[in-house]
């Protein structure tokens, strides 16, 4: 039994099967997520990190936007992403110009100045201390360096047709899962105090109306089933009510991503 108070960091460095399998779903890369990650700007020759890499494919992708004379450097506290990454570059042809970091805390092992771009994607949520690591992005970054920070917030948020009382039920009971929950809306904040020179801020709404966002919520539900505070019953209720509305069409699931773009 994994203790909840370091459950936002242990349930990465552990992760189940099934959800290694909601993963290669969540982290795959498509055109539609290219909003997402535009305003970081990547491109030719720059020097890249992929903080929080997951299962790689988005590795995959900035590694292809850098070419060959660029690098990627992606970083996982999990293992099995990290062996998923590198087989990814091995079958893409690009491990020369992508190095997998597994990591054992949340320092970058770069030195002052030397990257060019930070992609940091839902990710600080679970770390120990948000600002000391934007703190140690800016570190890292040359002059113009930018880290692009995304993250949801679980204080915004549409799960049609759950009511709003058992919608929060859930929440605050897989509230274990998460160092700082409410990430989204103290990204601008935290960056300012960081010192970085420009920051711009946008929101961009996740909507899923077929449920090809259900895995996220499914994590919620094994979350809170972890967490022991909220009945079984109700959990499996509430997952009862999310699978028939996704067949019989009410569905509905948004949640908004706060992107944070900060320029050294």
């Amino acid at each position: 039994m994994v203790p909840l108070d370091t459950f936002y960091r242990d349930h990465w460095v552990e992760v189940a099967e099934e959800r290694h399998e909601v993963y290669e779903q969540v982290f795959a890369w498509s055109p539609e997520l290219e909003p997402l990650i535009a305003p970081a700007g990547f491109g030719p020759d720059q020097v890249v990190v992929d903080y929080g890499c997951g299962p790689g494919q988005m590795c995959v992708e900035l590694a292809k936007r850098v070419g060959p004379g660029g690098h990627v450097h992606a970083m996982d506290i999990n293992e099995k992403f990290v062996r998923r990454t590198r087989e990814r570059a091995q079958a893409e042809g690009l491990t020369d110009r992508i190095t997998v970091h597994h990591m054992s805390d949340d320092r970058l092992p770069f030195e002052d100045g030397s990257i060019d771009r930070i992609l940091c994607k839902n990710v600080l949520k679970y770390v120990d201390d948000p600002l000391a690591s934007i703190q140690d992005c800016h570190r890292v970054l040359a002059p113009g360096g930018r880290l692009h920070v995304t993250d949801n917030d679980w204080g915004f948020y549409v799960f049609e047709p759950l009511s709003q009382a058992r919608t929060a039920a859930l929440i605050s009971a897989a509230s274990h899962a998460y160092k700082s929950p409410l990430l989204g809306r103290k990204l601008y904040g935290l960056c300012q105090t960081a010192g970085y020179s420009t920051i711009d801020l946008g929101i961009l709404p996740t909507i899923d109306t077929d449920g090809q966002f259900a895995g996220v919520i499914r994590n919620i539900a094994s979350y809170a089933r972890a967490g022991g505070s909220l009945p079984e019953a109700e959990i499996d209720a509430v997952m009862a009510e999310v699978d028939a509305a996704i067949a019989d069409g009410s569905y509905l699931f948004i949640l908004p991503q706060f992107m944070v773009t900060a320029t050294v």
